[in-house]
């Protein structure tokens, strides 16, 4: 993050041409962590560019719809957009890695595969082999998740088995692979699906945005750590013609305000998780802690699909592989929780006690 080392810069006082970008966003800037830094990206890049750099942002439902956001930039129907990779691993997939997967890096671990690795190489890739005309920048850090509500405690694996869920891509995956029943869920109307027995639990979004949603009514159980998702990277994605026309001063100011982006949103998503969780406890959710064979039943379950993944996709198994070689290479800590040791967002409640020893850190 060179450009937060050195201190964000202003604009010259040397005359600028004017650029305006026009893009849409897949959550609403109202939204912590998901949507909320789309909005802050915006406003230091108009502030470092002394206003020569202007983005007019269009909420959910005002441009082209999510599944066409990526299109729609690379076609320069929209001059760039706020996502995330995951929305398109049904075409690349590969793209959950650069977005957060099960038992996937923090954000520091991503931060450091991105600019000390290979991982913006990897990600600008993906999309170029594809023929997109797209520029593509991690710019936030939407947040680690819980592992989700759920409506009665887990105990064992067994209890997974015909387990009605809303949980959705790979850690859907992994859970029905272990005989849970992943069920498709609108947001809006998990309190219904809850009491009408439709589901047992459900994973939702960070923390921050549950309490946006006041969950802790409708499901008084919550596990942690969210195995299947440590951190959401938002990207931003800009038409290539669009980013190529641009001055080097001008892209500079872009890349400022991603790096300055992902540094607060770092920062920030612990503190907002924190005070979510804490919530939740006071309306009498119970924070509870995966017992140890779970979480390794979860670990085995990924490390066979991403295995899976990695035989049927060529791309898919280059990234992986080279994560997971920058991430043994690093020293404990830096690169993010790996395997069942991954910790949980919060120390609210002691480990289940499942009488046998913790498993070791997994490579």
């Amino acid at each position: 993050m060179a450009g937060i080392l050195c201190g964000p810069f202003q604009a010259s006082a040397q005359p600028t041409e004017s650029i305006h970008l026009t893009m849409p966003v897949l959550y609403g800037t109202h939204l912590p962590g998901l949507g909320k830094p789309a909005r802050d990206w915006a406003l230091l890049t108009q502030q470092l560019s002394g206003k020569t750099l202007r983005i007019s942002i269009l909420q959910p439902g005002e441009g082209p719809a999510p599944q066409e956001l990526l299109d729609a930039v690379s076609s320069g129907k929209v001059d760039a957009a706020f996502s995330k990779a995951s929305f398109w691993a049904d075409r690349f997939p590969a793209a959950s890695l650069f977005a957060g997967f099960p038992f996937g890096p923090d954000a520091p671990g991503y931060a450091a595969w991105f600019r000390g690795g290979n991982g913006l190489k990897l990600y600008q890739k993906m999309y170029d082999d594809a023929g997109l005309s797209v520029h593509v920048l991690p710019c936030a850090f939407a947040g680690a998740e819980t592992s989700g509500w759920f409506a009665k405690p887990l105990q064992t694996v067994a209890d997974i088995d015909g387990l009605r869920m809303r949980i959705f891509g790979q850690g859907g995956l992994v859970m029905r692979r272990l005989g849970a029943v992943p069920a498709l869920v609108p947001g809006s109307e998990l309190e219904q699906a809850f009491e009408s027995g439709k589901i047992d639990a459900a994973e939702f979004y960070p923390p921050a945005v549950d309490a946006e949603a006041h969950l802790g009514k409708i499901a008084k159980y919550i596990y942690v750590p969210g195995w299947h998702q440590p951190e959401t990277v938002m990207e931003l994605l800009i038409n290539k013609d669009r980013w190529s026309a641009l001055s080097d001063r001008q892209q500079s100011w872009i890349e400022t305000a991603c790096d300055a982006t992902l540094l607060r949103t770092m920062a920030e998503n612990p503190v907002h998780a924190s005070e979510a969780l804490k919530g939740f406890a006071a309306e009498g959710v119970e924070i509870k802690t995966w017992p140890t064979p779970l979480l390794e039943a979860f670990h085995r379950s990924w490390e066979e699909i991403a295995n899976d993944q990695a035989r049927q996709d060529a791309f898919f198994a280059e990234v992986f592989d080279d994560l997971r070689a920058f991430r043994a290479r690093q020293a404990p800590g830096l690169s993010g929780p790996q395997g069942a040791a991954a910790e949980p967002l919060t120390a609210s409640t002691p480990p289940e006690d499942d009488g046998e020893e913790d498993a070791a850190d997994r490579p």
